[in-house]
């Protein structure tokens, strides 16, 4: 059995052993079209949307209207469990020595990680590289001249899932508004409701429904039942208010 670590190359592998005239490719065959994918997916795989999404739990200044999962109380659930998260690795690599060096590696990673999240001025740092990549997809955007294209082309590429996928994270933790919703960024603004109609944008993404249902089940993962109790209601009011 082969094991594939991470997204990206998944979808190399995917590219490779897959793409046929039954499923279309995601990186273009013609040279100057494939650079010009590449150098976008680089730039916005780069950023870390993990981090950029913990820290939008320590400063919420920067985020306008959350959606589900990350309302108020699930915020706080998940930023409990990950201020708890170097303590335990550096415990389990006491009770695992196989895994020693591995799991204080990840202890390491994981406090580099906090610090940038709870410092205000690295969190901006991060939120400025977001930007500068953004600006670089809208200048990408304006210059396409076929009214049909994709962030390069016609086809959906892999930049277009990775784009996707970011715009889609802004969106649920809150920072849209910030980065592309405003106006500032009007040919992004434009792709992603664009991109929002797709079939398998909806067949991707998580539904109001299926978010709730994740929240009730957030016991098996430890949550108390105050907890429990908060974060379904936040689920309700939610799904309520946007009912209205």
């Amino acid at each position: 059995m082969k094991v594939i670590p991470d997204s990206s190359r998944i979808i190399d592998y995917l590219e490779d052993n897959f793409s046929n005239g039954e499923h279309p490719r995601l990186i273009p065959l013609d040279q100057a079209l494939k650079q010009k994918v590449n150098h976008l997916r680089e730039i916005i795989d780069r950023i870390p949307a993990n981090t950029v999404t913990m820290g939008t739990f320590y400063h919420t200044e920067f985020i306008s209207k959350p959606k589900l999962p990350f309302i108020a109380p699930v915020r706080a659930f998940m930023r409990a469990g990950f201020e708890k998260t170097h303590e335990r690795l550096t415990k389990l690599a006491e009770t695992m020595p196989q895994y020693r060096d591995t799991l204080l590696n990840k202890a390491e990673e994981h406090l580099k990680t906090y610090k940038t999240v709870t410092d205000k001025e690295a969190f901006t740092r991060l939120l400025d590289t977001v930007d500068s990549t953004l600006e670089e997809v809208e200048t990408q955007l304006k210059n396409n001249q076929d009214p049909e294209s994709w962030l390069v082309s016609r086809d959906f590429t892999v930049a277009d899932i990775g784009l996707t996928t970011l715009l889609y994270r802004l969106d649920v933790v809150g920072l849209s508004r910030r980065f592309f919703l405003s106006g500032s960024r009007p040919c992004i603004k434009s792709y992603f409701e664009r991109v929002s109609t797709r079939p398998s944008y909806q067949a991707t993404f998580p539904t109001l429904f299926y978010h709730f249902k994740a929240l009730l089940g957030f016991k098996v993962l430890g949550a108390t039942t105050a907890a429990l109790v908060a974060i379904a209601g936040g689920a309700i009011y939610y799904w309520k208010s946007r009912s209205r």
